[in-house]
């Protein structure tokens, strides 16, 4: 399988230090996913979303429980939270129900309105 890449090596690793610079560099649609690893649901929406999401859509997930800046920066109560980026700037914050479907469709809605304020 050589030249294939896992849908696990999608994720892309962020903390506070390089978060800004990572994603202004990125083309295209990211989505950052903030969790811990001792979050069930965390766990569940970063095994399935690399099945549920083109490969052109850029992943990138922040463990606040090491970022803790990040956390207070967007503001963090529940996890897992997702921003959502555009050509690397910040689009909005991403909220869907834990199912394909719901995650096409939520995304397609926030990717047609208008980019809002980082928090």
């Amino acid at each position: 399988m050589s030249g294939v890449t896992a849908v696990s090596d999608r994720w892309q690793p962020l903390d506070e230090f390089g978060f800004d610079s990572a994603l202004a560099r990125q083309a295209g649609v990211s989505l950052v996913m903030f969790g811990q690893p001792h979050c069930g649901a965390c766990r569940g929406w970063h095994a399935q979303l690399p099945h549920w999401l083109a490969a052109d859509f850029t992943l990138f997930y922040v463990d606040v429980a090491v970022a803790t800046a990040l956390a207070r920066r967007f503001e963090l109560f529940h996890l897992p939270a997702f921003a959502l980026y555009r050509d690397g700037v910040f689009h909005c914050l991403w909220r869907s129900a834990f199912s394909r479907g719901e995650v096409g469709r939520t995304l397609a809605i926030a990717l047609a309105a208008p980019a809002q304020e980082e928090p």
